[in-house]
């Protein structure tokens, strides 16, 4: 179960789990973000390569729209997800 709070300021957090039972409602839900967009994942437990796929998909549409996609709050669980991606530079993940 994932659960996405939008706040003010293109500010999202997820808490949960963004898998591929989650990542149609969540790409839906930041699609409609124009950016810059923050994502705060403090309370994010899990992400599986669908979740990668949505974030990147995010990534790329706020990058052409010459947008930004940050993230705060990573626990090195979901840190190390993308650090075996080999995304966590391009994204620039703290």
């Amino acid at each position: 179960m994932l659960e996405i709070e939008v706040k003010d300021g293109g500010v999202v957090a997820l808490a949960g789990r963004l898998d591929a039972a989650e990542s149609d409602r969540a790409l839906e839900e930041l699609t409609k973000l124009p950016g810059p967009v923050t994502l705060d994942c403090a309370r994010l437990e899990y992400i599986s390569s669908a979740g990668i796929a949505v974030i990147m998909q995010t990534y790329k549409r706020l990058l052409a729209a010459r947008q930004t996609l940050h993230f705060t709050g990573v626990t090195p669980r979901v840190k190390n997800v993308f650090l075996y991606a080999g995304l966590d530079k391009l994204l620039g993940i703290p």
